[in-house]
């Protein structure tokens, strides 16, 4: 009898023998419904199944695992064929498991969101993609398709950036990769008259007068305003950062609110350095330009 191929949604490579390992099949589907849970704002949720994609791609390989074998037990047996899982930070490992355990067993309230979000970042995505490369020879990393991956490495970044300030919420830091989880699957969610309506309104022109007097009010909302290709949907010019004015006497461009006209990404104040580490790369090419048009010797 012929087994369906599971239906991956975020891979472009995938690990070798997958589809005749249901193990580490297991694992890479636990791993996209993670996706999907970050998202929707699960964030406690999505650490409990990135654990266990975590524990399914240790099942897979030939580190001596048995059924029984709980998350603390395989990371040990994992530590004894590889030097680079025996390196992994045994402290942040304990945390992420010890949170996993209180999470499984008590649930999770939105006061949980920061550390899970905080965990998944900083243990659960670089752990597993770490279990991947030693044991299964695979670049989990270079397996995603290359838009989810940027805003992980922005989403990673920016904790990095963040954990450390006082009274900080962390789960803002995957904001851009929800967002844009939502934008790409938008299509499967909206009813065929929706998508219809959206075309047409495009070609007869209202997306552009629409968009346009969105932008212009927040031009005239932000007190140094800029224009930038949104990070997320990508579309040229939609998106307007307000840029600190404090900072260009110093020649320095640093981008703090964001929104984006079309597909409605917002970021906010309070969300620190986020708007900074996505725009990076468009500020440093209109650095010169920005610092002219502001007057700024």
């Amino acid at each position: 009898m012929l087994t369906q191929e599971p239906t991956l949604l975020f891979f472009r490579h995938r690990p070798d023998g997958w589809k005749t390992n249901a193990s580490i099949a297991s694992s890479i589907q636990s791993l996209e419904s993670s996706f999907f849970l970050i998202a929707l704002g699960r964030y406690p949720h999505a650490l409990l199944i990135c654990a266990s994609a975590i524990e399914s791609a240790m099942q897979a390989s030939s580190i001596g695992a048995t059924v029984n074998d709980g998350l603390q037990d395989l990371i040990k047996k994992a530590k004894r064929v590889s030097q680079a899982v025996q390196e992994f930070g045994d402290s942040l490992l304990n945390e992420f498991r010890v949170t996993r355990n209180r999470i499984t067993h008590r649930g999770f309230s939105p006061e949980d969101d920061s550390e899970a979000a905080s965990l998944y970042l900083e243990v659960g995505l670089p752990f597993l993609s770490l279990c991947y490369r030693e044991l299964h020879s695979f670049d989990l990393m270079g397996g995603l398709l290359t838009e989810y991956v940027e805003h992980i490495h922005a989403a990673q970044k920016v904790h990095m950036l963040a954990k450390g300030l006082p009274n900080i919420e962390l789960s803002y830091c995957l904001h851009s990769f929800g967002h844009l989880i939502r934008w790409c699957f938008k299509r499967n969610f909206s009813a065929g008259w929706e998508i219809d309506s959206l075309v047409h309104a495009e070609e007869v022109g209202v997306k552009f007068e629409r968009t346009y007097a969105e932008k212009q009010e927040l031009e005239r909302l932000f007190e140094v305003p800029w224009s930038f290709d949104c990070p997320v949907c990508g579309d040229l010019d939609s998106a307007v950062s307000e840029l600190d004015p404090a900072r260009l006497d110093d020649r320095d461009v640093i981008p703090k609110r964001m929104a984006c006209t079309t597909c409605g990404f917002v970021v906010s104040g309070p969300q620190l350095f986020l708007s900074q580490v996505l725009l990076e790369e468009q500020v440093a090419k209109s650095r010169s330009q920005i610092l002219k048009e502001y007057g700024v010797p």
